[in-house]
């Protein structure tokens, strides 16, 4: 997982106001996997890092890269988005 998930599975438990136990309780795992995930010792898996996130009332739609708007095909372009 490329994701510093060091620090984002402490960020996700705390924002759904979770102690480590019964975070674990939650996830089905021990308390020592989370301690291992918040402490870089070992990374979850992508599908746990999604539960997590559901877990905690967090919509995981948010872990994916943000799309760039479209541009408007009948607005002209300005000089600085012309090829160089």
């Amino acid at each position: 997982m490329t994701l510093n998930s060091k620090h984002l599975v402490q960020q996700i438990r705390l924002a759904g106001n979770y102690s480590v136990s019964r975070f674990a309780k939650k996830m089905g795992v021990s308390k020592q996997t989370i301690y291992n995930w918040e402490s870089g010792e070992t990374s979850p898996y992508t599908s746990l890092l999604i539960k997590m996130y559901i877990v905690c009332g967090l919509n995981p739609k948010s872990l994916l890269p943000q799309r760039k708007a479209e541009v408007d095909k009948n607005e002209p372009l300005r000089n600085s988005e012309f090829p160089e």
